[in-house]
Order: C-alpha cells, then sequence, then structure tokens
C-alpha cells in the first residue's frame, strides 16, 4: 500500500470482555504502539451510577485509547459521554453488535440493529454532547434481519445522525440458540457484503472485522477497508501484534524481540503495580501466551496461568523456567 493511503487506515484490538483491560492494554502498548486499543465493552448505566474511577485510564504509553460503551437510553448515554471525556479517552465507540443473553435483557447490543432510529437518537445526542470521535461496532444482520438491504438502511439512517465510523463484524447476530463464543465462529464470514457497504457509503469510514488473523489478510482487507480490527488473535498471540506494528507502521518494533527480555520489562510493571495494591494475577494471566513457541513455555503457562502465581515473588517467575 501506498504510505500515504496506508497512514490513514486504522488497525485495531477488538474490546473484549474480560480481556481487554488496562493491564492487557499496556502490555499490547509495549509490543505495537500504533495499534488502536479498545477498554472492554461498559455499560452506560454503570458509568454514570456506579464509581466513576473505574473507567479512569491509567496508561499512559498509549496514544489512542477508546471507550466502548452499551446503552439504548440516548440521556444517560450523553452523561455517560461528559464522565469520559474527564479520562482521556479519545473515541467513543457503541456497541451495536454484542449477541448476548444479558445485554440483550436490556435492549442493548446487537438487538439495537432492530431499532435503528433510537441509535440515531444516541448518534444524535453523543454528537451534541462530546467533541470526541463516535464509532458504531456492529454486524452485517441479526437474526431472520440479514439482507443487504437491513445494513444498508441501519447504516443509512445512524450515518445520516452523524455516526461516521463504522467497525463491521462480517457476521450476523444469532440472538437465540448461540451464546457469544458461537455467534464468533458458527454465523459465516461475509466480507463480500461489508465491501458493498464501503463501495455504497465511500465517504464513511468502514472497518472490518472478523477472523482477521494474518499478514496477509490484514494486507487485503486494507486494500478495500479503511481499517480492520483484529479480535481473538491479538489475545491468543500478543506477538502478532508486534508483527503487525513493524508490518504497517513507521518507526516499527523490532521484530526480533526477544520474549524473556519483553517478559522482564512486564515484570518492572506488576511490580509497579503490586506496590499500588493490585494482584499480581489480574496482570498475570493476560500472559500465559506470551513464551509461546519458546522452551519452557508450558511450564511459564502452567506457572503464571494458575491462582497461585500471585502469591510468588515476581523475580522468581523467570528463574523458574530459565
Amino acid at each position: 500500500l501506498d504510505a500515504g493511503v496506508l497512514y490513514q487506515k486504522i488497525i485495531s484490538v477488538a474490546p473484549m470482555m474480560g480481556q481487554t483491560d488496562r493491564h492487557f492494554r499496556y502490555m499490547i502498548s509495549l509490543l505495537a504502539k500504533d495499534v488502536r486499543l479498545y477498554t472492554p465493552m461498559i455499560h452506560a448505566d454503570a458509568i454514570v451510577y456506579s464509581d466513576k474511577n473505574f473507567i479512569k485510564n491509567e496508561n499512559h504509553r498509549q496514544k489512542e485509547v477508546g471507550i466502548q460503551i452499551a446503552g439504548s437510553d440516548p440521556d444517560v448515554i450523553a452523561a455517560a459521554a461528559t464522565i469520559i471525556e474527564q479520562h482521556n479517552y479519545n473515541e467513543i465507540n457503541l456497541n451495536v453488535g454484542c449477541p448476548s443473553a444479558r445485554v440483550q435483557n436490556c435492549s442493548v447490543g446487537a438487538t439495537l440493529m432492530k431499532e435503528p432510529q433510537r441509535v440515531a437518537r444516541i448518534i444524535e445526542r453523543l454528537k451534541k454532547t462530546t467533541s470526541l470521535p463516535v464509532s458504531i461496532k456492529t454486524r452485517i444482520g441479526v437474526d431472520n434481519e440479514d439482507s443487504y438491504q437491513f445494513l444498508y438502511d441501519f447504516v443509512n439512517q445512524t450515518s445520516s445522525a452523524g455516526c461516521e465510523h463504522f467497525i463491521v463484524h462480517a457476521r450476523k447476530a444469532i440472538l437465540k440458540g448461540l451464546n457469544p463464543k458461537e455467534n464468533r465462529s458458527i454465523p459465516p464470514l461475509d466480507y463480500e457484503r461489508v465491501e458493498q457497504l464501503k463501495n455504497d457509503f465511500s465517504e464513511l469510514r468502514i472497518d472490518v472485522n472478523g477472523e482477521v488473523n494474518s499478514i496477509e489478510k490484514i494486507e487485503q482487507h486494507l486494500k478495500v477497508f479503511d481499517g480492520v480490527m483484529i479480535g481473538r488473535e491479538a489475545y491468543k498471540n500478543p506477538f502478532f501484534l508486534a508483527e503487525v506494528q513493524d508490518s504497517f507502521f513507521k518507526n516499527p518494533t523490532n521484530r526480533k524481540l526477544n520474549k524473556l527480555d519483553f517478559v522482564e520489562q512486564m515484570t518492572e510493571y506488576i511490580k509497579n503495580e503490586v506496590k499500588q495494591g493490585v494482584s499480581a494475577h489480574l496482570i498475570t494471566r493476560h500472559m500465559t501466551q506470551l513464551l509461546k513457541g519458546t522452551p519452557g513455555a508450558k511450564q511459564w503457562r502452567n506457572l503464571i496461568g494458575s491462582d497461585k502465581s500471585h502469591k510468588k515473588d515476581i523475580d522468581t517467575l523467570l528463574l523458574e523456567i530459565s
């Protein structure tokens, strides 16, 4: 790709519940400083009515951190946006794609695809309330509402309300009969549907999501779309993101980065967090795949993934596999 064109593209890591917390994001920021990161999905009600400090962004190394919110009440979401602006996030992403039963019961997530007018009202309120960029993460359809016309109408109404950036998981959501994990693999991928959307809305930023798990796939997608969002591969193989950084951005991270040296960098981070009262296990649980393909990797996974790992002196973690 032409360097000028590539500079405008976005490569990001998907929001993942229980995974993309601030410790994981810090780890990834060391490996791939130019990859855009998002928080896990946070309900707008929790931001407005609970302890507001829990959304505090402490990852000073990260230049770009978006916050993904869920909700269906435009007033509450607008109030949440006002709070978010105080915490150094630089994008608000509205989840209109999560298929879990828990969010369905709250009329948020993928079920909102069936209410484009409500989503449009949310976007209108956000645009009036915050100067932060606003994006929507969605799917290509939901249940039997899976025609291209359905997707077109959803994007048409919500973009008319002011949304200029859509991240589209190239699968439909099946709300009854499949759990969230199954919804990530059983509904077939349809990249062509997303490409048709980009052709019809060339003025919008359209990113694609769904089994983006190789440099080759990213290269192919960036010829068509404005960006790609990487999901489970980022968590299963964090060093894949170092390859992404090396392949697509200026001032690349050294692809030959010694994995043990990197773990030592994380060890310093863990020590500092433990001094602040954070359990080491909350951080080390994200590190089980770091030594994949390295001698001693299995021993490392067993050690660092165990509940007892947080009771060990952090320096001994490396010694036990050396």
